[in-house]
């Protein structure tokens, strides 16, 4: 009788915290507070430790799949704006071009990416649930 080789189950947001490492250092310009704000990130998002080594080590064989609605997109930039804000690992500076980055990655028009972000932090910041959240964006994004 053959041994099944045992698959181990990846964590929910693997592929999405894949594709924002290799966002933020496929450059290769990631500064100290970005790389510590990535393992920090994928803390809380379930990522293992053996998988955080994994994708370090491998992030570039990864594929950036953008949000595809973009309801899609105003929920994952509310959720990754909620943990950047939450945790204060960067300076504003950092954490705005930051956000501006990913916010493009996950198909915001980079012409008003900048509003997008300034919104989104200050609605963070203020406290705003997901769906006021979403309107708030949808007005600055058409």
């Amino acid at each position: 009788m053959k041994k099944l080789a045992k698959m181990s189950a990846k964590s929910k947001y693997f592929e999405a915290y894949a594709a924002v490492m290799k966002i933020t250092l496929r450059d290769g310009d990631a500064s100290e507070e970005e790389k510590g704000f990535l393992q920090v990130f994928g803390k809380k998002i379930g990522i293992t430790s053996s998988e955080y080594f994994d994708i370090s080590e491998n992030y570039m064989s990864y594929k950036i799949i953008a949000p595809y609605t973009f309801d899609e997109r105003k929920e994952a930039l509310y959720k990754i704006t909620e943990i950047i804000y939450g945790e204060n690992l960067m300076f504003n500076s950092t954490r705005i071009t930051w956000l501006e980055r990913m916010a493009i990655a996950m198909g915001f028009d980079p012409s008003n990416v900048k509003d997008i972000v300034a919104k989104s932090l200050a609605l963070i910041r203020e406290g705003c649930d997901l769906e006021s959240y979403k309107d708030e964006i949808k007005k600055i994004s058409t």
